[in-house]
Parts: C-alpha cells; sequence; structure tokens
C-alpha cells in the first residue's frame, strides 16, 4: 500500500465522498466553481457537449441520473440509471500529488427496470484548495450508449389512421 502525503488522503476521502452516495450532501461542491468534467459521450447532460464547465453544469450531471424517463409523449429513449440503486466494486485508487485516479465496476437498476452495469475509470486534478479543478471520465460509452440511450419502444404501424 503506498504511503500518501496528508493532501493526498484529503484528496482521496474527497474522491471518495463523491462516490457516497449514502450521503446527500450536495456533491457539486467538492469541484471548483470553475471545475470542467470531461466526459467521451456527448449525450451525457443532453447538451452534445463533452466537457461540462462549471459547478452548475457538474450538478446538472449529479443529479440527471436521478431523474426518471421522460413523461412527455415524445420518448426521447434515454433510460437512466436509479442512483439509490448504484453499487460500486472492484475499486483501485491511486494518489500522486494533485492527482487521484479510480477504476471501479459500477452497478445500478435504470429507470425502466434494466441492470446496468459498465467499467468507470475517473482521472481527478484537484486544486491548491482541495477541490476537484478537473475530472476525466472514461468508461465504455459503446455499451453506455446502448443501455441508457437507445431505448427506443418499438412503435406498432397503424395503417388505417
Amino acid at each position: 500500500m503506498p504511503l500518501y502525503t496528508d493532501q493526498e488522503k484529503l484528496n482521496i476521502a474527497a474522491m471518495e465522498r463523491l462516490f457516497d452516495t449514502t450521503n446527500p450532501e450536495d456533491k457539486s461542491l467538492l469541484f471548483a466553481e470553475d471545475a470542467a468534467w470531461w466526459n467521451g459521450l456527448p449525450l451525457v447532460g443532453g447538451r452534445g457537449e463533452t466537457e461540462h464547465k462549471g459547478r452548475a453544469a457538474i450538478n446538472g450531471i449529479l443529479t440527471g441520473a436521478t431523474s426518471g424517463p421522460s413523461d412527455s409523449k415524445i420518448n426521447t429513449g434515454v433510460d437512466a440509471y436509479d442512483v439509490s440503486t448504484i453499487r460500486n466494486e472492484d475499486c483501485v485508487t491511486l494518489a500522486d500529488g494533485n492527482y487521484v485516479v479510480r477504476q471501479h465496476t459500477m452497478y445500478a437498476k435504470t429507470h425502466g427496470g434494466q441492470d446496468y452495469r459498465n467499467v468507470y475509470c475517473f482521472v481527478f486534478r484537484f486544486n491548491e484548495d482541495g477541490l476537484i479543478q478537473y475530472l476525466t471520465e472514461h468508461w465504455n460509452t459503446w455499451h453506455a450508449h446502448n443501455v441508457l440511450f437507445n431505448n427506443f419502444p418499438m412503435e406498432p404501424a397503424h395503417p388505417e389512421g
């Protein structure tokens, strides 16, 4: 087990708080006001972007998975995972200076009742105040797209009108 500095231990603790689904705190406050979160799937956050800048945009990512499928008559095809069902296993954490890397397998249920499992690797860069300044999220985006963003039900034909 590596010997970490006090600052590295604080950074690891902040990262662990981010993934603690039993703690209702506002997780966006773990990020600097001008932080950015990069996610390789431009469907996250619904804005067609891969880099989400600012605490408000990051809060949208953090809370977006809590909302269920759209109630409108237009099916968006999105079936977000239910945050209350998340469990992370096989966690590996490493820290070096202002960086923390965490890999885990996430299990959850989607709001539509599907089982969801994916492997994630996060690279955190902390600022001098101990806040997350930049987060890079790596995951199997092909799998996530197929499970979370490609859920259009088969619409029956209506040949007579």
